[in-house]
C-alpha cells in the first residue's frame, strides 16, 4: 500500500553494528540506498511558504485507501453492533435506522466486501514491494522493534534518559497493525461461515456455525476496542496527528516521533546525484542527548554542593 523510500532493500538487508567505544558511543544501522530511493527521499523533503520544513509522509493513494478503510471499519462496527445488541433498546433503534435486520445484514456484507478488497490490494501491494521493488514492507517486525520495546520500558521506569529512535513505524504502531490484521482475518473467516452456512456444512460439521458466531461477535468487540478506543486515543488525544489525512508532518514532529526515518530521508536525499549506487548510509540507533542532560545535572549538583560537606 505504501511506495515509500524508507523501506529498506530486501536484497541488501540492513545490519546493526555494535557500539565501538573508541569511535562512538552509539550503535548504528547500515542501509543501502539506490538512485530511485534517493530521488524519492529528496522529493519528500519539502519547505513551506513560511520557510518551515516538512516531510511528505503519505501519498495521496495511501490517504485515500486509509479513508476507505475508515469507512469500511466504521460501517462494519455500526451494522455489526446493531445485530449483536438487537434485543435491547439501543440495538432496536440502530436496526430501525438501518431499515431492519435484513437490510442491516446486506449493508454489513457490502462493507465486508469493501474491507476484503482493501485487504487483497494491501497484500498484493506488499508482495509487489517485496519481490518486484525489492523493499521490505515497513510493517514487518524486526529484531530492533523488540529492542526498542525493552529500551522504552527501561526509560519509562526512569532507569535511563535515552529513548529509542523510532523509524517509520514504532513497535507500538506495528503491534496495533498486527492485532487488527489478525482480528480482521478471524472476522473474515467466521463471517464467511455465517454468510454461507449451507455451503460450509457440506464439508464441515454443523457445530462450526454457532461457534463461528460466538467467535465473530467477541472478536468484533475486541477489534472495535482496539481501533475506536486505543487507536483513536493515540492519534487524537495522546499525540494529535493528522498526517494520514494531510500527508504532511513537520520536521520538528518527525524529529520527535520518527527521528530514525528523518535521518534516513535527510541522508538519502543528500546522496541524490551520486555517481555510484547503491550508497551506504549509517543511521544512529540511539541518541546521547539524554545522557548528556544527566551528566550536566550531575555536574551541576557537584559544583553547587557546599564546601566541606
Amino acid at each position: 500500500m505504501e511506495n515509500n523510500p524508507v523501506q529498506e532493500s530486501a536484497a541488501m538487508p540492513e545490519t546493526v553494528e555494535p557500539v565501538n567505544e573508541t569511535t562512538s558511543r552509539m550503535p548504528t544501522i547500515t542501509r543501502y540506498v539506490n538512485e530511485r530511493d534517493a530521488n524519492a527521499a529528496l522529493q519528500n523533503m519539502k519547505t513551506s511558504k513560511d520557510g518551515s520544513a516538512y516531510v511528505v509522509r503519505f501519498t495521496l493513494l495511501v490517504r485515500l485507501l486509509h479513508l476507505l478503510l475508515l469507512v469500511a471499519v466504521t460501517g462494519l462496527a455500526f451494522t455489526g453492533l446493531a445485530q449483536i445488541f438487537y434485543a435491547n433498546a439501543l440495538g432496536r433503534i440502530m436496526l430501525s435506522l438501518l431499515g431492519g435486520l435484513e437490510k442491516t445484514q446486506n449493508i454489513h456484507h457490502a462493507f465486508a466486501i469493501l474491507l476484503a478488497a482493501l485487504a487483497i490490494f494491501h497484500i498484493l501491494d506488499s508482495l509487489e514491494s517485496l519481490f518486484v521493488r525489492q523493499q521490505r514492507p515497513p510493517m514487518l517486525l524486526r529484531w530492533i522493534d523488540f529492542q526498542n520495546f525493552f529500551q522504552m520500558q527501561v526509560f519509562n521506569l526512569g532507569l535511563t534518559r535515552k529513548q529509542p529512535r523510532f523509524d517509520r513505524y514504532s513497535y507500538e504502531e506495528k503491534a496495533v497493525y498486527w492485532l487488527v490484521t489478525l482480528g480482521i482475518l478471524v472476522l473474515g473467516l467466521t463471517g464467511i461461515v455465517q454468510w454461507f452456512p449451507i455451503q460450509v456444512t457440506e464439508f464441515l460439521p454443523g457445530i462450526v456455525i454457532p461457534y463461528a458466531g460466538i467467535i465473530h461477535r467477541w472478536e468484533a468487540i475486541l477489534v472495535i476496542l482496539v481501533v475506536f478506543v486505543y487507536h483513536l486515543y493515540q492519534v487524537l488525544f495522546r499525540k494529535p496527528d493528522g498526517s494520514i489525512f494531510s500527508g504532511k508532518k513537520t520536521r520538528a514532529d518527525m524529529q520527535m516521533e520518527h527521528p530514525l526515518e528523518l535521518e534516513y530521508l535527510e541522508k538519502a536525499a543528500a546522496a541524490a546525484g551520486s555517481p555510484d549506487w547503491p550508497v551506504r548510509i549509517e543511521l544512529n540507533l540511539s541518541d546521547d542527548t539524554g545522557e548528556e542532560i544527566k551528566e550536566t545535572e550531575s555536574a551541576s549538583r557537584d559544583t553547587s554542593a557546599p564546601e566541606g560537606s
